[in-house]
This record gives C-alpha cells, sequence and structure tokens, in this order.
C-alpha cells in the first residue's frame, strides 16, 4: 500500500507542472490572442488545453468564426464543446458553411446559437445534408425569415434524417387532410415532434383518427404531439388510471379532444388533481372531462392556497354572491392577489400567511412550550464543550449539572 501510494504521489507531481504550464499557455494566449476574459480564460483552461501543435489551428479556427461577428466567448464555448473542430480544414469545411448560412440569413447571434446547440453541423456535408434541408424547409415555410426562425427554435433541423422522417411525417399529414398552413406553423414551433420515425407518426395520427379525432381541426396536431410522445405502455396507464378514479373510456377522451394537454400530465398528477376537485372542491367529473384544463394548473403551488384564501374570506362573508371557487382557481396571478388578497390583507388577519401557503405556523406551539426544550439542548452542547476543553473536570462537570 505504502509503495502504490508512493508511485501515486510521483505520477501527481510528474504531471502537475505540465498540466499548470499547459493551462498558463492556455489562458495567456485566450487573453492575448482572443480577447478573452480572464476569467472566461481560466475557466476554459480547466477543461480544454492549448498546445504549440494545436494552436495554429485554434487561431484559424477562431478567427474564421470571428470575422462572422461571433463573440469571442461564444466561440470558445464551442470549441470547448466539439473540440474535433480544430482538425477541420477552415477553408474547404468551416468557410462555405458559414457563407452559405449568411447567404440565407443565419447570421450573427442566430449563426452563433445554431453552431452552439447543434455542433453536429460541423460534421454534416454541406451539399447532400444541409442545402436539401434548407431548400427543403422553404418549400413548406415559403421564406429564409420563416426558416430562419424555425432553425432558431431547433437547429437539428439542418441535420435531422430528411429523407427518412421529416418529409414523409410532412407529407403524410397533408395527405390525412391536415392544412398546409397548419403543418408549417407546426414545424416553426414544434419541429421535433415532427421528426420522429415515420412509423410513430402514422400509428400516432391513426390511434387518434381512431379516437375520432378531425385531421382538419385546429386542436388536433396538438393531439399528435402528446400521443407521439407518450410510449404505449403510459398511454395506456393513464387510461387505466383515469378509469380507477371513475372516469369513463368516453369522459377520458372526450376531455383529451378538447384539450389534449391534459393527458400530459403524469399519473401522480392526474391522481392529486382529481382527489383535489373531487374530493376537495365537490366538483362533478362532468365539469373536469368538460373542462380539463383544470388539470395543467399547480395544484400545491396555486390551486390549495386559493382555495384556502377563498374558505378564509368566505367564513368572514366577504365573497360575493355567484362567485365560483373553480372560476377563481383558473384566474391570472396578478388578477387573484388584487381581487382577493390586496384586497383584504389589512381586514383579514392571516390572510397573507394563508395566501404564502403559511397557515401551518397557526398550530405551532407558543414560545413557552418551546423553551424547556430549547434550555435543555443549550446546557447539554456547553456540558459537551466544557469537556472537550478539560476532560478532566467529568466528575465536577457531572455534579454540577
Amino acid at each position: 500500500m505504502r509503495s502504490l501510494l508512493s508511485l501515486m504521489h510521483k505520477r501527481f507531481l510528474s504531471r502537475s507542472p505540465s498540466s499548470s504550464s499547459s493551462s498558463s499557455f492556455t489562458v495567456e494566449c485566450l487573453v492575448n490572442s482572443c480577447g478573452l476574459p480572464s476569467k472566461s480564460a481560466l475557466e476554459f483552461s480547466r477543461d480544454f488545453h492549448l498546445h504549440e501543435n494545436n494552436l495554429q489551428s485554434f487561431q484559424s479556427v477562431f478567427r474564421c468564426f470571428q470575422s462572422h461577428n461571433i463573440p469571442s466567448i461564444r466561440i470558445t464555448k464551442l470549441i470547448k464543446r466539439r473540440p474535433q473542430i480544430l482538425n477541420y480544414n477552415v477553408e474547404d469545411n468551416l468557410k462555405p458553411k458559414l457563407q452559405f448560412l449568411v447567404q440565407n440569413g443565419i447570421v450573427g447571434h442566430h449563426m452563433c446559437k445554431v453552431f452552439v446547440s447543434n455542433p453536429v453541423i460541423l460534421n454534416a456535408d454541406l451539399d447532400s445534408q444541409i442545402k436539401p434541408c434548407f431548400q427543403f424547409l422553404k418549400s413548406v415555410l415559403g421564406s429564409n425569415r420563416n426558416v430562419v426562425e424555425a432553425i432558431n427554435r431547433s437547429s437539428n433541423l439542418l441535420t435531422c434524417d430528411l429523407k427518412g422522417c421529416l418529409q414523409p411525417n410532412i407529407d403524410f399529414l397533408i395527405r390525412e387532410g391536415v392544412p398546409f398552413d397548419g403543418v408549417a406553423e407546426f414545424l416553426i414551433r414544434d419541429a421535433i415532434t415532427l421528426q420522429h420515425k415515420h412509423n410513430s407518426m402514422v400509428n400516432a395520427v391513426n390511434d387518434l383518427k381512431n379516437l375520432g379525432f378531425d385531421p382538419k381541426a385546429p386542436v388536433f396536431l396538438e393531439a399528435v404531439r402528446v400521443r407521439i410522445h407518450m410510449s404505449e405502455s403510459i398511454w395506456k396507464e393513464k387510461i387505466e388510471v383515469m378509469k380507477s378514479l371513475g372516469w369513463s373510456e368516453e369522459e377520458i377522451f372526450s376531455a383529451f379532444k378538447q384539450d389534449p394537454i391534459f393527458l400530459k400530465s403524469p399519473v401522480e398528477k392526474i391522481r392529486v388533481a382529481t382527489d383535489f376537485f373531487v374530493n376537495t372542491l365537490k366538483l362533478g367529473r362532468q365539469i373536469l372531462s368538460g373542462d380539463p384544463e383544470f388539470f395543467t394548473l399547480k395544484i400545491d403551488k396555486s390551486c390549495r392556497r386559493r382555495y384556502d384564501v377563498f374558505r378564509l374570506l368566505e367564513s368572514e362573508k366577504l365573497i360575493e354572491g355567484g362567485v365560483k371557487i373553480e372560476e377563481v382557481l383558473k384566474m391570472r396571478d396578478k388578477e387573484f392577489l388584487v381581487k382577493y388578497v390586496k384586497k383584504y390583507v389589512d381586514k383579514v388577519p392571516g390572510l397573507w400567511e394563508t395566501f404564502n401557503g403559511r397557515k401551518q405556523q397557526q398550530s405551532l406551539p407558543g414560545l413557552t412550550e418551546v423553551w424547556p426544550a430549547l434550555y435543555f439542548v443549550s446546557k447539554s452542547f456547553l456540558i459537551i464543550a466544557r469537556l472537550y476543553n478539560h476532560p478532566t473536570q467529568w466528575g465536577k462537570a457531572a455534579r454540577c449539572e
């Protein structure tokens, strides 16, 4: 064991100067050549070291990106995330890609965002991958501006499986009757869904049609998004959980058709929400199935607190007739705060604490009940501290106490 520790110690000592020297060289180059702040350069040097054999490549890559107005700190972040970039030929690989992006409106921070969020683009072939993807996106979205917006939201659109997933999925949705404009808008805001495997898309659409969904309905693509991101086992589990809580399939799918997002909730959230709305608020399932937005509300952080505030104000006869708790739960935060908290906070003791979820403080024991326990604990610590410093006083301390 001693010889092993000695060996490890020697290895550490032999490597430390080299590592320290490399870090210093890296920091010096980043500060002097690239204009990075010392703090950023030091942080970068912890994971990436510059040496004489890669310094020239680093400077070439750095200047190439810098010439397109990409901030130094962003460039180093990109190189740190994808160090292989230093092996790329600037003239044959990087410059043509950067020029293509600039020509099509992806410039400045947009270009930087594309490379940092999706460094895979550095490995992608310009002619066989990037250009065909861009041209297809433009054929669907109609303008470079829309394409840039879509790529900003999902930079992997330039490196996606165009022929195997994206194009077949879009063509399929249009054939099924989804309006072209709806598909285009969906491509901009949720490209990930459209990049699923084609058979997954087909299965999701067929499942929804079997449930009675109309592909022309505005809510259809939202339902596709929820269904395609959920495995068959999870989908069935959620349906069974809803049934165990007293819902019929008709009620479940009626709610799903109105607001598909409600089945996106985790199983436990569905249980907790149903228990709160049905058992605490006494809302019927007909109300919930008719307005599934309830399942998207935050139960513990919002609904319970509002309900407690509502009950407190009711007990003080401050709730106007005809106001329903379900309306109160769905109010915007600011509206609820103004209408039910600030308006009465000076009139109703404990209202602010109830609103902030601190109602339990009212049941805490008083100071007179807590004091004996605090006194005992503090005296115990004093005894231990005294014995630690003066062990010979054990007998004396014990007698005194």
